[in-house]
């Protein structure tokens, strides 16, 4: 039996779903309402990094409801998929994991961890040898910054990784004469692809040191809003607009702005 508060929810769904319920929620397939849990997971992260309590709450609970409609959808086909077993299975595989927690190995370091995680995972895949192997368990709809440090990470655990962070700021250089190369000649699909070879060679590096790279984008992403926020303010204090600014007296805008943030 589930704790009272999300059986509500799970009876809220099924009046929903039921004959006299909701056209839209009778409609939903489990695919809808994951790609649902994905987008309300990013409002949850939003809300976490520039809103306040109340809001953080709100958004929890949108992502738990989307998960609990999934789980309600998922036990319509098979009615022995309860959150009891769910959670059952989460902290066997959980426990398991963390042999530097639950049995004898020993971790004093964030990587340390990771390495036990990733050992003892490729120990559980090893004992499926009917499953494709590389880069098959990866999902093919994650984002391409999290999909490549997936690959990469994979990579790295078969031995197929840089020595040292030099190498990757290297292939970076190299990356950026190619890109160059083909400006040069004129836009073409060439040009996509080698750009795109930077973006993987830049998420790299960030791999290499366990720094996220959707995160560090987010940062970066950040920064910039402040800055050109800050940038149009300055100008608009002086009675001008970005629009007809040079770029040098924009550089000078913007320059300030950096003091600023």
């Amino acid at each position: 039996m589930e704790p009272e508060s999300l059986q509500n929810l799970f009876d809220l769904i099924g009046t929903l779903r039921g004959e006299n319920g909701c056209p839209w929620d009778r409609a939903q397939t489990v695919e809808d309402i994951l790609s649902d849990l994905v987008e309300e997971a990013y409002e949850l992260q939003w809300a976490q990094a520039h809103h306040s309590a109340g809001e953080v709450l709100e958004e929890t609970g949108d992502v738990l409801f989307v998960l609990v409609f999934a789980i309600a959808l998922l036990r319509e086909k098979d009615p022995a998929f309860t959150i009891e077993r769910i959670a059952a299975h989460a902290h066997e595989k959980i426990k398991r994991r963390h042999p530097h927690v639950f049995g004898d190995a020993v971790a004093r370091t964030q990587i340390e961890s990771l390495s036990h995680w990733n050992r003892v995972k490729e120990e559980e895949k090893r004992a499926k040898p009917q499953q494709e192997r590389s880069f098959s368990d990866i999902p093919g709809n994650l984002s391409p910054i999290r999909r490549a440090e997936k690959m990469q990470q994979l990579a790295a655990r078969s031995g197929f990784d840089w020595p040292d962070a030099s190498g990757i700021l290297r292939k970076i250089r190299e990356e950026v004469v190619e890109v160059e190369e083909h400006i040069a000649s004129g836009p073409s699909p060439e040009l996509v692809e080698e750009i795109g070879d930077l973006f993987f060679s830049a998420i790299n590096l960030s791999r290499f040191f366990h720094i996220d790279g959707e995160a560090a984008l987010a940062k970066a992403n950040a920064k910039f809003a402040g800055r050109y926020t800050t940038m149009e303010e300055l100008a608009k204090r002086d009675g001008r607009a970005l629009k007809d600014l040079t770029l040098d007296e924009m550089d000078r805008y913007w320059e300030e702005a950096k003091k600023r943030t």
